[in-house]
């Protein structure tokens, strides 16, 4: 891939706009729990690597950053493919690992067959339900749909052709959550955009990415693209970037991966990227089980938590104008404070919201503030 010199003064510009954010004070910053040295932490990533961008890298950078601030051992395995799940929690309950990090959605039935076969082990199911979980299992979910309403909202204000597009991986909650808050957020703003929809029902088809970002940006005339897939989703907006459209991450702030802090050609074009902190959950859960406040059952994290956000706009800050940039905030904002819903939970009785007023979305008083949120 062609690259291009990395960009002075980024700094500057970042000071001078209004920098999203993927975390909060009390996600960010966990109580310190008594040290034990007895804990050895395990990771199993879905398929990909720790280094993959994704919500793999994440997982692995909470549980580095716990082993590293308790003075913990840790490893993990990397899943080249679904038949390495069961393998992999093999090996690490084999090697004495008691508390273990799974990673994704199709990991959900192991974990939970190795959380009730192992009642002296901790779980940490990333992405996972479970409707009655043993004392030892703990599920992370996130509001995925809030994460994707917001640069679906940021889309839909910045649209030039009217037409927008996000591309989802496989057909799993979290990623559907993503691809529908994304619609509704780009309808919220502009009632009148096209939202361009597909699933690649794959993370790993880069291929695929590359070809559906030619497909909508020289056949269908779209100038801002989501990619919610994985290495898929990566390939599309790197793709697209390249191309001239404007790209949004996802999971990470792909300017830093995807796009190596904007030595890559295309860094330019990158937006934003819905970002959801699954490092600092899997942090907190480890935290509670040094300190003896684990208890098993479902944590779900939203923006009133700052457990999704949106990345900073880095090299894209100028293009972004002063009041998308703040109606981006106040939307953020809405739906922390509970007077804005995305329609896209998935709850029975959750429809998209009429199109936002000239007055921008309803924000109470009381509401969270963007900007309290940190960068973590």
């Amino acid at each position: 891939m062609p690259r291009k010199m990395l960009k002075v003064g980024l700094a500057v510009l970042l000071g001078a706009v209004l920098l999203g954010a993927t975390g909060c004070d009390r996600l960010s910053q966990p109580p310190t729990p008594a040290h034990r040295d007895d804990f050895r932490i395990g990771l199993v990533t879905d398929v990909g690597t720790v280094r993959d961008g994704t919500f793999n890298e994440l997982a692995h950078r909470g549980a580095l950053r716990a082993a590293e601030s308790f003075g913990l051992d840790y490893t993990y395995r990397e899943s080249i493919d679904e038949t390495h799940y069961s393998f992999h929690l093999e090996d690490l309950l084999a090697d004495g690992r008691n508390v273990i990090i799974t990673v994704g959605f199709f990991m959900t039935d192991f974990t939970l067959e190795q959380a009730l076969a192992n009642p002296d082990v901790y779980f940490i199911g990333v992405d996972q339900f479970f409707a009655d979980p043993p004392p030892n299992l703990l599920g992370l979910q996130f509001e995925e749909d809030e994460g994707g309403f917001l640069v679906g909202a940021l889309a839909g204000m910045m649209t030039k052709s009217g037409t927008v597009g996000v591309l989802g991986g496989e057909r799993i909650p979290p990623v559907v959550r993503f691809v529908n808050g994304f619609a509704n957020g780009a309808r919220y703003t502009n009632p009148e955009v096209r939202v361009l929809q597909v699933f690649a029902n794959s993370f790993i088809d880069a291929e695929f990415g590359r070809r559906t970002a030619r497909e909508w940006v020289g056949e269908e005339d779209a100038d801002v693209i989501f990619g919610a897939a994985g290495l898929t989703g990566s390939s599309a907006i790197f793709e697209a970037a390249g191309l001239g459209s404007w790209v949004i991450g996802v999971d990470q702030d792909e300017y830093r991966t995807t796009f190596r802090d904007g030595a890559l050609d295309g860094s330019e074009r990158v937006l934003t990227s819905a970002v959801k902190r699954v490092d600092n959950g899997v942090y907190r859960a480890i935290s509670a089980i040094l300190d003896g406040t684990f208890t098993g059952g479902v944590e779900v994290l939203s923006t009133s938590e700052c457990g999704l956000g949106y990345a900073p706009f880095h090299e894209a800050a100028p293009a972004v104008p002063a009041n998308v940039q703040a109606r981006l905030s106040a939307i953020w904002s809405a739906l922390a404070g509970g007077t804005l819903r995305t329609g896209a939970s998935g709850a029975a009785d959750d429809v998209p919201p009429e199109p936002m007023g000239d007055d921008g979305p309803p924000v109470a008083e009381d509401a969270p503030v963007f900007a309290d949120c940190d960068l973590g």
